[in-house]
């Protein structure tokens, strides 16, 4: 122990004789420890162990598809739901949830929340306490139970300003008596973005046989201690055969592709960020390599400046392998003082950011400095002081035997291993750094060309804000939903710089759920073995084309003589059409949804994206007149000739003026929209670029420093050569020639890493493989330029050298 203190104060005497070294040495190794303690920090927040959640590794999130109406991944039926649960061998726990909202009334006020339906199982699923209170009870998630709420935190402070007294207070919501009985803790938000909730309580015909079908929830399903999710999806592949046998070769459920699956609900709960984050943690791992091969290249430069001392410890009979240890006890000195810096900054720049990804991608998520991460940011500290120490102290053992006091005495001019070794690390270091350049390039080129996508519509000069008819009277009354949009509409269209109104659900674009079905077609009965037509609905008012812009291809729009007692009428998309009419003309035909009257095709329009820039379903769509089927939400879209924003108390004075029961929400520009839906590759470009300036500027100081101390090296043959005549400029390129070459070297794998990265990059991100070439052209001006300035600036120092000068120091 004595002997292992004396090393590590001898150590630490020789950092603090050479500052400059020792805080450039720890603050490159802090930045690479850092960024990836940030990133896993975050990564552990999002995909490893959410908050609020208990033991996440055996949470499951239960699913269905349907592989022949490109439908990879839906929600759940009740039937569904009862078949998880009765494996009893293998589920623990399991329960269902259901999007809601409702308008809750203070005073004079009405308020929009965000609620979730859910089966009393929910809470104790997840493994979610309380802080007030208490969560549902059995008897309470049934029909006709007593109506009761459990808040979140963020409902409880936005209703109740925070009163602990709130337990057992009346919350008026859908003009309906809701008794408050629990508060959550902060850290559980799940679903996102809840305020309150509810009980589900499904009535025991929704669990009927015919209901199987009917996928409108979400499921998480907790699993036994030592269950894998591979064992429960041979379980449901059981159930899914025993259903195919049930229904026949011949039934839906076959021809669709229906079946039932199970992934880690960790990968729902990351969502759009999931790529993103294991993208960004390889461009953090490649930054700490570029600081690890920087100290390395440091630290054999200051080896060679401290050559005539362990030629002095060697002549006194130190042993190669104690040289060795004392570059460690330094190494292992640095390492340690980089990653405490890193284990506190770390979870910092986490947490901001999780601020700097948008609210709607990182709602529920927050980064906390727990064991694990500490534990992992002191693996990367000690991983990363290994590998910059290794190859010095590697060094300095094979070079035992050359170091001799009366050589050292004569000269200090580096073996050829140690360069060769240097020319490694900068090679290295040129190449990782255009890898990440180049990847900055590609996804700023994605990024623009993603931004030029035409969505199918104008989103410029739109307003949008959405409302929920969910109140008992307009529960099964479909006159007083039609009457009460008519009215808003009417309100909206009679101001000053509305050029348009209309009514549409869903948006485009505005995070609602989907909506999508089968249908049937009137001349074409579905023949054995088809799964038969499906397409996207969507519900609108007549004036939805001069709002959005969407181009009408033929037949006709909505107008106001479509009514309620008219005959029904669709209007479809061009994707719709040329998938089922792809040979006639769709207009004049007619289709149906289950046993609804038959609607008449009345016109084509162009496809519209439902809600991304980076990948369309080219799924078609169904439009049907709200008149004819009103549903009960809606988002009102206002095209304006003024700023769109500049009309938002007007939706709201008309919403409210209509009915005050009711409240308008989510108030915003439609282009705001169609921005958002690419906030995750923002994000993405952002921070990958950041990392890629990081880089650089490593690469940088490698060069500098790599040419700074070869050129002290060749101070005497530098001098030599001055003094028989040789001219500034061919000292400058004596000097810079070696390391041109070492730099183009490190161009050129780098070009193939960048090529391999492309590649890659374009299987996991959609819009990725254009612009490649001006991607690595840019790439590589960024990076000679860095570099020639890294390298200039010693060369041009050693040609200022005084031969006089020179020649006495050689």
């Amino acid at each position: 122990m004595q002997s292992f203190l004396r090393n590590l104060k001898h150590g630490m005497r020789r950092l603090l004789h050479s500052p400059t070294f020792t805080i450039v040495s720890i603050l490159t190794l802090a930045l690479g420890v850092g960024a990836n303690t940030a990133i896993v920090s975050v990564i552990q927040a999002v995909l490893l162990n959410p908050s609020g959640v208990g033991d996440p590794g055996t949470l499951i999130s239960f699913h269905t598809k349907y592989t022949q109406l490109n439908l990879p991944s839906i929600g759940v039926s009740a039937p569904d739901f009862a078949d998880a649960l009765s494996l009893k061998s293998i589920v623990s726990s399991a329960a269902l949830s259901d999007r809601s909202s409702f308008n809750a009334r203070l005073g004079d006020r009405t308020l929009h929340l965000n609620s979730a339906l859910v089966t009393w199982q929910w809470f104790q699923v997840f493994g979610a306490q309380p802080i007030l209170g208490r969560t549902f009870l059995p008897e309470e998630d049934q029909v006709g139970a007593g109506r009761v709420v459990v808040l979140s935190y963020s409902g409880w402070q936005r209703l109740f300003g925070g009163q602990r007294d709130a337990i057992g207070k009346t919350l008026i919501l859908d003009e309906r008596p809701y008794r408050v009985v629990g508060v959550m803790r902060s850290d559980f938000d799940w679903p996102r973005s809840s305020d309150l909730w509810v009980p589900l309580a499904l009535a025991p015909a929704s669990y009927a046989t015919g209901e199987r079908f009917n996928e409108f929830f979400d499921s998480v399903v907790r699993l036994k201690r030592g269950v894998s999710v591979a064992q429960l999806n041979a379980a449901l592949t059981q159930k899914n055969a025993e259903e195919a046998r049930r229904e026949g070769t011949d039934s839906y459920a076959v021809r669709a592709g229906w079946s039932m699956f199970a992934q880690p609900w960790t990968q729902d709960a990351a969502g759009d960020l999931r790529k993103p984050l294991l993208a960004l943690f390889a461009v953090a791992l490649s930054v700490l390599l570029i600081a690890c091969a920087n100290i390395s290249g440091l630290m054999l430069v200051r080896a060679s400046q401290r050559a005539r001392e362990l030629a002095i410890r060697t002549a006194l009979g130190a042993s190669a392998s104690e040289i060795a240890a004392q570059l460690a006890y330094e190494v292992l000195l640095i390492g340690g003082i980089a990653t405490l810096i890193g284990i506190i900054s770390g979870p910092i720049f986490g947490r901001a950011l999780l601020l700097w990804i948008p609210h709607d991608l990182a709602a529920g998520f927050s980064v906390h400095a727990n064991a694990s991460l500490l534990f992992g940011a002191a693996g990367f500290g000690l991983v990363a002081a290994l590998l910059s120490g290794f190859a010095p102290m590697l060094q300095a053992v094979r070079q035992k035997s050359l170091l001799r006091l009366s050589e050292q005495g004569r000269s200090s001019t580096s073996g050829a291993s140690k360069q060769r070794f240097r020319a490694l690390l900068v090679c290295s270091q040129v190449a990782l750094a255009f890898t990440l350049l180049a990847g900055t390039g590609l996804f700023l080129s994605s990024l623009r060309d993603l931004q030029k996508v035409d969505p199918g519509f104008r989103a410029d000069g739109v307003l949008t804000g959405f409302v929920t008819l969910n109140g008992p009277s307009y529960r099964n009354n479909s006159d007083k939903k039609r009457v009460f949009i008519q009215d808003v509409i009417s309100k909206i269209g009679q101001q000053p710089g509305v050029a348009a109104v209309a009514a549409v659900f869903p948006l485009p674009f505005g995070n609602t759920v989907n909506q999508s079905g089968s249908f049937d077609i009137e001349s074409r009965p579905t023949t054995a073995g088809e799964p038969g037509p499906h397409c996207d609905k969507r519900w609108t008012t007549s004036g939805y084309l001069a709002v959005m812009g969407v181009p009408l291809l033929g037949g006709r729009w909505f107008t106001d003589d479509d009514l309620a007692t008219t005959e029904p009428v669709a209007v479809i998309d061009d994707v719709l059409a040329r998938a089922y009419w792809p040979s006639q003309n769709p207009i004049g035909q007619k289709i149906r949804w289950g046993g609804q009257p038959w609607a008449r095709i009345v016109g084509v329009v162009r496809h519209v994206r439902r809600d991304s820039l980076e990948v369309d379903e080219n799924k078609g769509v169904v439009y049907r007149p709200f008149v004819q089927n009103p549903v009960n939400e809606a988002a009102l879209i206002v095209r304006t000739t003024a700023a769109p924003e500049s009309l938002k108390g007007t939706l709201s004075s008309a919403v409210n003026s209509t009915d005050p029961s009711e409240a308008i929400y989510d108030v915003r520009t439609l282009s705001s929209m169609v921005t958002e839906s690419l906030a995750s590759r923002q994000l993405l470009v952002w921070l990958i670029s950041a990392f890629g300036c990081v880089a650089l500027m490593l690469a940088a100081i490698g060069i500098y420093g790599l040419l700074s101390s070869t050129a002290s090296e060749r101070t005497g043959e530098i001098g030599i050569r001055m003094a028989l005549g040789a001219q500034r400029s061919q000292v400058v390129f004596l000097v810079l020639r070696d390391t041109l070459a070492l730099i183009g070297i490190g161009l050129a794998v780098g070009l193939v890493l960048a090529t391999i990265a492309e590649r890659v990059l374009a299987n996991v991100f959609a819009g990725m493989g254009t612009g490649t070439l001006p991607s690595l052209a840019v790439a590589t001006l960024i990076l000679l330029s860095a570099a020639a300035i890294a390298a200039f600036i010693p060369a041009l120092r050693s040609a200022s050298v005084d031969p006089a000068i020179a020649l006495r120091l050689e």
